[in-house]
């Protein structure tokens, strides 16, 4: 019996319901896909048997798919940090530092790009772990880019694209639907978006990442290191080209889209490499996501009751925020509730690329923007998680 979760759409839009999770029913079932989301305060909870709803398989060799009792949280009101956090492996950990987990999809499948594998010493059998190898090359792969591991764990390496574009009938007539949520909290969508990031009615445009192929041959020795020509073997035969893509390093973008009329940092995944982002851009990234041994218990309750300290509806509608001179050409005055004031966590400025040109950790009455070149932004105030933006033009 498949469990049908709320609209993710619905979920998005009403935080006035609580749907709660039954996951002794979840996990009952071990054949076919059950699946349920869940808001508790201000974290999301998922819980999943693991088992796509689409076709799968054959994957070749001995592991087959099994059911899997899963359960992850992440922050309902995500932030954005000042760095940025790897999915690869963190080799200076004794315990939980495998890798981490990229996030999951509306149908509880995992998107987990990240695979141990590296160039490996023919001699000496020694692993180099400054080359990784893409996944693409060397795991046998299904038509929707998913791979069973040694536990029997379904999970994607690449776009679904046979799901996507055949089950689903995603095309570029609109703008792609909410396919999951990244393990940071923020929203994962397919390749069609608003050719405007903050303009709904801009038309929809096919977005790829910012990552090619390198050109001539690698510097190694065939020994202590890979040779031979850049032939996507290796995440390292990548480069980035940020004028290839309006999306960032991570594959993500400011924008609104149908579920965030009023925009939120999203993660694209793309039919080209990386496929789907091997980087994430959020605050907190719970350590159900987190991969190996001896991984902590859930730390979201905690971290998400310090993303927000709001009740949810004012959070999202009661935020009272003048922005002015608008237009302006030098200066920026914001003036908020005295009482919202030490709730700020941040403040970014975004342009109509939906790139970052301005952001500060704490309130600032007084923004210097004559640096900035003429056109329309859009400011973002974040308080403690939630989120209020607001379109301003500098001439």
């Amino acid at each position: 019996m498949k469990i049908f979760y709320l609209s993710l759409l619905f979920i998005a839009l009403d935080y006035s319901i609580y749907a709660q999770c039954n996951s002794a029913t979840i996990f009952a079932n071990d054949s076919t896909n059950a699946v349920c989301f869940e808001i508790i305060a201000n974290t999301r909870n998922i819980f999943t048997n693991n088992i796509p709803d689409h076709i799968y398989g054959p994957f070749g060799g001995q592991n087959n798919i099994q059911g899997q009792d899963f359960e992850y949280s992440m922050c309902l009101f995500p932030t954005l940090n000042t760095v940025t956090t790897p999915l690869t492996e963190d080799s200076t950990s004794q315990g939980c530092g495998g890798g981490i987990v990229f996030g999951i999809s509306h149908q509880g499948v995992l998107y987990s790009p990240f695979a141990r594998l590296y160039w490996v010493n023919p001699n000496t059998q020694q692993e180099n772990i400054n080359f990784e190898i893409e996944a693409e090359f060397t795991l046998n792969m299904d038509l929707n880019g998913g791979h069973v591991n040694n536990l029997s764990r379904y999970h994607y390496h690449n776009v679904p694209i046979d799901y996507l574009i055949n089950d689903l009938g995603i095309s570029s007539t609109s703008h792609s639907p909410l396919l999951g949520y990244a393990a940071d909290g923020f929203p994962i969508y397919y390749k069609y978006l608003y050719a405007n990031p903050m303009d709904s009615m801009s038309g929809i445009s096919v977005f790829q990442s910012d990552y090619q192929l390198k050109t001539g041959v690698r510097p190694g020795n065939g020994i202590t290191a890979p040779n031979g020509v850049y032939d996507g073997t290796y995440i390292q035969d990548y480069e980035q080209f940020p004028a290839q893509s309006e999306l960032d390093h991570c594959g993500g973008r400011f924008g609104v889209t149908p579920e965030y009329p009023n925009g939120t940092y999203y993660y694209v995944l793309t039919d080209n490499w990386p496929y789907i982002p091997r980087c994430l851009n959020g605050k907190f990234i719970d350590n159900t996501f987190r991969i190996g041994p001896n991984c902590p218990s859930s730390s979201s309750v905690a971290d998400c009751s310090t993303s927000s300290t709001m009740s949810i509806a004012d959070a999202m509608y009661g935020i009272d925020l003048n922005i002015y001179p608008n237009p302006t050409s030098k200066l920026l005055n914001l003036k908020i509730d005295n009482n919202i004031i030490n709730k700020i966590s941040g403040i970014i400025i975004y342009n109509s690329s939906g790139l970052i040109v301005f952001s500060k950790n704490s309130y600032t009455e007084n923004i210097q923007i004559e640096n900035l070149s003429v056109g329309s932004y859009y400011v973002q105030i974040n308080v403690e998680g939630n989120q209020v933006t607001k379109k301003i033009i500098i001439q």
